[in-house]
């Protein structure tokens, strides 16, 4: 009971953090992109990182991550976008692995309770040599009882959560494999632009 009572206390904490930094680190993925897309076919570099760097979120640390590797090589830079999404991957993903343990033992531990409930009330039964006593079992079956329901009590509430923060993180990876292809398009667009421009002026 004492570890299950833990398993919660640690599931809460992580629940409390991990809503608090998923749900501040949302953001309009389309709006972003949007502003910062016109400054960068202005040449306003610094202005698009700027605005990348003022927003919250594994999008925009991803879009300020591009814009600082500017005037690269695209496959260098493509490279870069995918370890910045890695990494901001991996911070929305914190706390989780251990979501999903509390998740699969805490109905074990229940079990667990159960079995050792019923180890007792059979240990009181072969004690009173079959003499009925319904308050000394009683403690053994509420052991059994108690300790499954408390189990399930605490992994059912944690797979819910841990099923919306789930999706939250797979509609941010969505998100940042988008603006990863709108940074490199546009990067890919100035790079023509500047190469048409200079064979222009060579003519």
């Amino acid at each position: 009971m004492y570890v299950l009572l833990g398993c919660s206390i640690v599931a809460l904490a992580i629940i409390l953090e991990r809503f608090y930094n998923l749900i501040r680190a949302k953001n309009d993925t389309e709006k972003l992109i949007n502003g910062i897309k016109p400054l960068l076919v202005q040449g306003k570099i610094l202005d698009a990182l700027r605005l990348a760097k003022q927003e919250n979120g594994p999008v925009a640390a991803v879009l300020a991550a591009g814009i600082e590797n500017y005037g690269r090589d695209l496959k260098e830079v493509e490279r870069l976008l995918d370890l910045a999404a890695q990494q901001e991957l991996n911070r929305m993903r914190k706390g989780m692995p251990a979501l999903e343990l509390i998740i699969q033992i805490a109905p074990l531990l229940g079990l667990l309770g159960t079995v050792t409930g019923e180890i007792r009330t059979f240990n009181v039964l072969s004690n009173l040599q079959g003499v009925s006593d319904p308050i000394a079992m009683s403690s053994g079956i509420a052991e059994a009882l108690l300790t499954t329901a408390y189990g399930l009590l605490v992994a059912i509430p944690v797979a819910a959560v841990y099923a919306y923060f789930d999706s939250v993180i797979k509609k941010n990876v969505a998100s940042m494999n988008w603006a990863i292809t709108e940074i490199l398009d546009t990067f890919s667009n100035l790079q023509q632009e500047e190469k048409d421009r200079e064979a222009s002026d060579i003519a």
